[in-house]
């Protein structure tokens, strides 16, 4: 009896482990009407907010308080030697301050 008991056991937790694989979605394929043109994707930052901090430091002397993306832009607060906090807005697409 004990070792029905365990075979059973056994099987049931076999069972439940290779019906909880994970097997990977596959990707609907999606197919263009004839003529229909596809919407143009975003580009990728050409800057990163490492890089945005980096030319904030070249432009200002102090010391950077918060540094974050937000709607858009990268936005980097600095603290400078005089007391002032200035904020700068750099865009990521060129690196351009806004």
């Amino acid at each position: 009896m004990k070792r029905r008991l365990l075979l059973f056991g056994l099987l049931s937790c076999a069972a439940l482990a290779v019906a909880g694989e994970h097997r990977p979605r596959r990707r609907l394929r999606t197919f263009a009407r004839p003529g229909a043109e596809r919407a143009p994707r975003r580009a990728a930052a050409s800057v990163s907010l490492d890089e945005a901090v980096s030319l904030v430091r070249r432009r200002v002397d102090g010391r950077v308080l918060a540094a974050e993306r937000r709607r858009g832009e990268y936005r980097v607060r600095v603290l400078t030697p005089d007391g002032r906090v200035r904020r700068f807005r750099i865009d990521p697409a060129t690196g351009d301050f806004r």
